[in-house]
């Protein structure tokens, strides 16, 4: 039975891959043509995350592609199981500051880009909200120890950064020079910054403007 669900969870994961590309370039028209993304795109942006979410779950559960086989090693299990759910805690706690930092669920989706977050956790990342989900999806491999689950995070993340790049334009066309100003002193998701990029950045924007 168990082999039966790794399966299923292998099987189901192209699928849902397929609607993170569609909901990619459908984003990418929203922006380009009516300047935010549209009730349909973020009704299915968010189904699409909680899905993978999900999919990354059950895999997880059932240690599809295990770390190890299941009647040997066994004190490991405690490990991973405990370093993924610390791990997770981590993640939780990133995005709750994000969704408090953000004061709109419709900012959040992407609704009403009306305001420049800059302040909390913003501070600190540009898109805490990425570094959460991307954090808590790797979590769920440890976990599980299942290197499919592991596997699906590493797609997420790799399908999440061209969107990242595609909202990063927009903002930079909505909120000018002040975005720049703000991406030069914040990273674009965690790490050391390097401060030559302030002076390139800046440099950029007003070669465009002028």
């Amino acid at each position: 039975m168990i082999e039966l669900h790794r399966i299923l969870a292998i099987l189901i994961s192209p699928i849902v891959i397929g609607l993170g590309l569609f909901i990619l370039f459908q984003t990418k028209r929203n922006y380009q043509e009516i300047q935010c993304r549209s009730r349909a795109t973020s009704a299915a942006c968010l189904f699409y995350h909680e899905i993978y979410v999900g999919i990354t779950v059950y895999s997880a559960y059932f240690s599809t592609w295990p770390f190890f086989k299941e009647n040997i090693l066994i004190n490991l299990h405690l490990f991973f199981f405990s370093l993924g759910s610390f791990i997770c805690m981590i993640a939780m706690f990133i995005y709750i500051f994000y969704m408090f930092n953000m004061e709109s669920f419709l900012r959040a989706i992407g609704r009403t880009p009306d305001k420049l977050i800059t302040d909390g956790i913003f501070n600190r990342s540009r898109n805490p909200q990425s570094v959460a989900r991307a954090i808590g999806l790797i979590s769920l491999g440890i976990w599980g120890r299942s290197f499919h689950a592991l596997f699906l995070a590493i797609i997420w993340i790799s399908l999440n950064h061209p969107y990242i790049l595609i909202e990063e334009k927009f903002l930079e066309r909505k909120f000018g020079k002040d975005y720049l100003e703000y991406c030069s002193s914040t990273p674009r998701y965690c790490g050391i910054f390097n401060p030559l990029k302030r002076i390139r950045i800046i440099n950029c924007f007003v070669e465009n403007k002028f």
